[in-house]
Order: structure tokens, then sequence, then C-alpha cells
């Protein structure tokens, strides 16, 4: 298939229940269709860039207290 191309996306999920039982750090930063991954283990390696044809964040939540219940609402 000449000239034929791939689009490539890439999506951040919200943390599993699991994750945030351990207290996980989200280690994944983006901008426009650039993904940063750093690992905060190896601080010094420094960050690592990739560009993807769509990016997606899913995972920001916000934590909304009511006087009966604690919600959790994704932003997506």
């Amino acid at each position: 298939m000449a000239g034929a191309s791939v689009k490539v996306a890439v999506r951040v999920r919200p943390f599993n229940s699991r994750e945030i039982g351990r207290n996980a750090k989200c280690v994944i930063q983006m901008q426009g269709n650039t993904t940063c991954i750093s690992n905060p283990k190896q601080p010094k390696d420094g960050a690592k860039n990739f560009t993807f044809d769509y990016s997606y964040w899913s995972h920001t939540t916000v934590i909304t207290h009511s006087l009966s219940h604690t919600q959790k609402t994704s932003i997506l």
C-alpha cells in the first residue's frame, strides 16, 4: 500500500481502584499532541517526549462532597 499512512492516538485513562488504593502518582503529562513520561524513581534520566496524531486526557478527577456521600466525577 504505497502512500498509505497510519494515524496514532493515545489516551491517558483514569486510575483504577487498585491504583487509587496504592496512592499512585500520574507520571504522564500532555500538551497538545505531545505526551511526556517521567520516571520519578530516576529523575536524573529526564522525561521522554512522544508525539502522536491525537492525544486524549481522561485522567483528572474531581472529588465533590455532599451531605450524604462523596461523588467522584471524571473531567474529560
